[in-house]
C-alpha cells in the first residue's frame, strides 16, 4: 500500500501521521481520525449547510439497493477497467463522491497495493463506508477543494456525481486519468414512466465538461434489464433526484404495485490529462 498523499484542508500543506490516526501540517493543524476509521478535513467554509450532501436515510436506502447487487454489472464493468494494461501503474486513486462506498470498495479490492481514497462531502456517507474496507483512506471531505497533494493521484474516479474538471485536473499526475459513470437516455425509464405524466429527455455527456483539460480516450455503454423487489423500489427512488421531483401521490402508488421491470443505462469515459 501506498504511503497517504493528504494536504491539510486549512494551509495546503503535507500532512503527516505516524500512526495514520493524528494527523498535522507544520502549521500546526490537527486531525485524528475517528474510532470509525474515516477522517474529518471538511473546514466550516467547504460547507455550503450544516450537513451536506446525503442524509442518514438516504445512505441507508442507497447501501441497501446497491448490496441487492442490483448495479453488480456497473462495478464488474468498472473493475475490469482497472485490469487493463494501461491501469498497471495505479499507485494512488481517488474515488470523489464516493457515497457509501460500494464501488469504492470493488476497487479497492481489484487494486490491492494501491492507495485508495473515498472522498465524500456527506459524513453519514463516509461514516458508513468506513465500514466497508479497512485499507481505503475514508475522508470526509470537499471535491472542490481535495485534501489531497497536487500532482499525486494516478486515477481520479466521479461514479454519477458533479464533475468539476479543474479539481481534477490540479489533483492529478501529468498522464492522470479520470474515470466517469453517467446515466443515458434510458437509464430507470420505466421507473420514470410510472412518475410522472411526461417523461423529459435524461443523459449526460461529459465531454464537454471535460474538454478543456481532458481528452477522451474510451468510451462504452453499459446497458441491461433488471427486476426491482417491491421492497426495494422505495430506496432505488430516494437515491436519485426523483425522490425530490416527483409527487408523493406517484411515488406511494409506485411503491405498492408490485415489483419493476427497469433499464439500466449508464455510460463509462475514460479521459486522460491534456498532453504538455
Amino acid at each position: 500500500m501506498s504511503n497517504w498523499i493528504l494536504a491539510c484542508p486549512h494551509c495546503g500543506q503535507a500532512l503527516h501521521s505516524d500512526d495514520q490516526q493524528h494527523w498535522s501540517c507544520a502549521s500546526g493543524h490537527s486531525f485524528d481520525r475517528a474510532r470509525q476509521g474515516y477522517l474529518h478535513l471538511l473546514p466550516v467554509q467547504h460547507k455550503r449547510s450544516k450537513q451536506p450532501g446525503d442524509s442518514s436515510d438516504m445512505v441507508k436506502a442507497r447501501r441497501r439497493l446497491l448490496d441487492s447487487g442490483l448495479y453488480q454489472p456497473i462495478a464488474e464493468q468498472l473493475a475490469q477497467q482497472l485490469q487493463k494494461p494501461q491501469s498497471g501503474d495505479i499507485h494512488q486513486l481517488a474515488d470523489i463522491g464516493c457515497g457509501e462506498g460500494y464501488y469504492t470498495q470493488a476497487m479497492a479490492e481489484q487494486l490491492p497495493r494501491a492507495q485508495v481514497y473515498g472522498i465524500d462531502i456527506s459524513k453519514d456517507a463516509v461514516k458508513a463506508a468506513a465500514r466497508r474496507h479497512p485499507n481505503v483512506a475514508w475522508l470526509v471531505a470537499s471535491g472542490a477543494h481535495l485534501p489531497l497533494l497536487p500532482g499525486q493521484l494516478d486515477m481520479i474516479t466521479c461514479l454519477f456525481t458533479r464533475l468539476m474538471p479543474a479539481q481534477f485536473a490540479q489533483a492529478l499526475k501529468a498522464d492522470g486519468e479520470v474515470i466517469i459513470l453517467s446515466t443515458g437516455g434510458q437509464h430507470l425509464l420505466e421507473l420514470r414512466q410510472r412518475l410522472y405524466e411526461q417523461v423529459r429527455a435524461s443523459g449526460f455527456d461529459p465531454q464537454s465538461h471535460m474538454a478543456e483539460h481532458f481528452d477522451l480516450h474510451s468510451q462504452r455503454r453499459i446497458h441491461y434489464q433488471t427486476t426491482v423487489p417491491q421492497a426495494l423500489i422505495g430506496d432505488l427512488i430516494m437515491m436519485t433526484p426523483h425522490y425530490w421531483r416527483c409527487s408523493a401521490e406517484a411515488r406511494d402508488a409506485i411503491c405498492q404495485s408490485g415489483d419493476l421491470d427497469v433499464s439500466i443505462d449508464v455510460w463509462l469515459h475514460r479521459f486522460r490529462r491534456h498532453s504538455a
